[in-house]
């Protein structure tokens, strides 16, 4: 007995074909309805690969879902990202009418290039499938029945977007954007937060300062709608080499250090198993490092990251082990506020309170903190506080505000008596001289510098930490190596990012704060385990802390 399809004749078949695209215009993505230009200049049916399935697998889940799509994806360079999401926007608004549909690119040159795919697209597409052109120029791509057109623009027009209504944005290699807040800020009035409308931002990485790493950052850490989905290199297909001819050579390979030959070979191994890869994939690795990347591991790392964190950090030279960094834990903390009741400072949650708390103090425990107090209310670093348990060296607790010298001293004295009466180690230039003198009168437990002028390892009367030029580099020197043999716990995010960001600076001859972000939580941190190196942790006994409650001392 004939099919169902078999029965019909061909005109009914294109009839069908038709309403079934319209109906769902994923579907000429899916079935190689649509023709690209290969990188060996042919013209081809458009085949998914294992990342472009894997990008509208998850388009496709959140259409389910019913929610507006807003992705951040994260590439490998040459996954084939564009290619899919600019078929995306094809599809929709080829065959679905009223849709209109924005093309945002870094430059004109790639705004050409997605205007070329879009014509690529329309004209080898099938006629009973394909609408009528009412308009077609390197801006505009309009469709005269269906009132849908696709709108091409550069980044550089920060108010793209602002006189039209959008269902769909595709804005791609956006890390690259001049603002890319400011655009966001027109498009998101632009397309309507309804279930079926597209922005999808999709890029390589370009480092750490800029407004693409806050985005990312802030999705990750659960604090937007918007979802991430990254692309490793070694999930794109095409990147292997045979072994017909051996592993290629690494002498073209730029080492920086001594050892860095041996680093290779061991960091090959490392993520081989880590990751599953195969020995044609590692070939390809060394290849494309000699070949494609100047021989420069930072620049693959970049181009082809294999993690998020190291396509972000590659760019700059980390002061922090990078490998380190990525073996830390953060902990969602408890939020909220530190009060003084029926003398007693007790800790109540509350969603935009002033301290993270990530270990409540513990009777035998013992706590140090360290501060820095910003310079004045517009500096760009904030009065930021880092406290730790100095048995276990973990971060119990983190304060990162614009506040007033004042305000941020109340509050040292709070986190301070909170802790077991923590010693205290605040900067004690600028703004935190005056705070240091506060903390002394009213409260009591504050550092003092150990050696005095003559060399001898006592307390001085010079009350809060002098960073200088002998001391910021000893303090940073030692944190670096807490963490690197995972001696210092950090807990934070917001500690980590900074830590993420804080390189070498050649010019200056210094480590600091990647330009356009902060470091007072690294500073506060290398300060407090400096400190905690100089006052180590002593052991107590239970019937000496009754003791000296019994005597009523606050302390222990």
């Amino acid at each position: 007995m004939p099919t169902v399809a078999e029965q019909l004749s061909d005109k009914e078949l294109l009839v069908a074909d038709k309403i079934a695209v319209e109906t769902n215009p994923l579907l000429i993505v899916e079935d190689n309805l649509l023709t690209i230009r290969t990188k060996a200049g042919q013209l081809l049916p458009l085949t998914l690969n294992s990342t472009q399935k894997k990008i509208l697998t998850k388009i496709k889940e959140l259409l389910a879902k019913g929610k507006p799509i807003r992705l951040w994806i994260l590439k490998a360079r040459q996954a084939g990202c564009t290619t899919l999401i600019e078929a995306i926007l094809y599809a929709y608004s080829s065959q679905k009418p009223a849709t209109n549909s924005l093309v945002m690119s870094r430059d004109v040159d790639g705004a050409n290039y997605a205007f070329g795919m879009q014509k690529i697209y329309h004209e080898e597409l099938a006629p009973h499938l394909k609408p009528q052109v009412k308009h077609s120029n390197e801006k505009k791509l309009e469709f005269a029945s269906i009132h849908s057109q696709i709108l091409v623009d550069t980044a550089d027009n920060v108010e793209a977007g602002r006189s039209y209504t959008f269902r769909l944005a595709h804005l791609t290699e956006c890390a690259f954007y001049p603002d890319l807040e400011k655009l966001l800020l027109g498009l998101n009035q632009a397309v309507p937060n309804l279930p079926g409308t597209m922005i999808i931002g999709e890029t390589t990485a370009n480092g750490i300062g800029n407004q693409f790493y806050d985005k990312w950052v802030e999705c990750k850490a659960g604090n937007s709608d918007w979802e991430t989905l990254f692309i490793p290199w070694f999930e794109v297909e095409e990147y292997s080499r045979p072994m017909n001819m051996g592993w290629y050579p690494i002498e073209g390979i730029k080492f920086v250090t001594a050892d860095g030959k041996d680093k290779f070979l061991e960091d090959e191994r490392r993520i081989k198993k880590e990751y599953g890869l195969t020995d044609e994939q590692l070939n390809w690795r060394r290849w494309c490092i000699v070949n494609n990347c100047n021989g420069s591991l930072l620049q693959f790392s970049q181009e082809y990251p294999i993690t998020d964190i190291e396509a972000f950090v590659s760019t700059g030279d980390l002061f922090f082990d990078k490998e380190a960094l990525g073996r830390q834990q953060v902990v969602k903390p408890m939020v909220g506020n530190i009060v003084k009741e029926d003398g007693r400072y007790i800790f109540r949650e509350n969603p935009v309170g002033l301290f993270n708390i990530y270990e409540f103090p513990k009777r035998l425990e013992e706590y140090c903190g360290a501060g820095d107090c910003a310079e004045g209310l517009e500096n760009r670093d904030k009065c930021a506080a880092v406290f730790l348990n100095k048995r276990t060296n973990s971060v119990v607790a983190t304060y990162n505000h614009n506040v007033s010298p004042d305000k941020f001293e109340e509050d040292l004295i709070k986190l301070g008596n909170f802790y077991n009466e923590a010693l205290l180690a605040v900067e004690n230039k600028g703004y935190g001289f005056s705070v240091n003198q506060g903390l002394y009168r009213k409260y009591g437990r504050v550092y003092r510098k150990v050696k005095t002028k003559k060399g001898f390892n006592e307390p001085t009367l010079d009350i809060g930490f002098n960073t200088n030029s002998v001391t910021r580099p000893m303090i940073l020197s030692q944190m670096k190596e807490e963490i690197t043999e995972d001696n210092l716990t950090l807990n934070d995010r917001e500690l980590v990012n900074q830590c993420y960001t804080f390189v070498n600076n050649l010019k200056r001859g210094q480590p600091e704060a990647e330009k356009g972000k902060n470091d007072d939580l690294v500073m506060s941190c290398a300060i407090a385990c400096y400190v905690r190196g100089e006052n180590p942790y002593k052991q107590k006994s239970y019937k000496r802390v009754v003791k000296k409650h019994h005597k009523g001392l606050s302390g222990y």
